[in-house]
């Protein structure tokens, strides 16, 4: 389950448009959260994730990750797409 924190950091954060790098991902249900646990360990510069459309048990769900830096978008890139 994705943390009350992860939500709030989205909704206080900083507008889309302001990160240089973003990265759009499909995962089905469940498959969110194992992704946030790794940008928090992984990534080393700021960076947030948008729902497009939520996930269901018929249909994955579409994210949208940004990121301040190029390292930290190719990073993600390879690991998660």
């Amino acid at each position: 389950m994705i943390a009350t924190e992860d939500v709030v950091r989205l909704h206080n954060s900083r507008n889309s448009e302001s990160f240089p790098h973003a990265q759009e991902i499909i995962k089905p249900w469940g498959g969110l959260e194992p992704c946030i646990t790794w940008c928090k360990s992984e990534l080393e510069q700021d960076w947030r994730w948008q729902m497009v459309d939520m996930a269901s048990d018929q249909r994955p769900g579409r994210y949208i990750f940004y990121f301040d830096s190029k390292r930290d978008c190719v990073a993600f890139t390879l690991k998660w797409c």
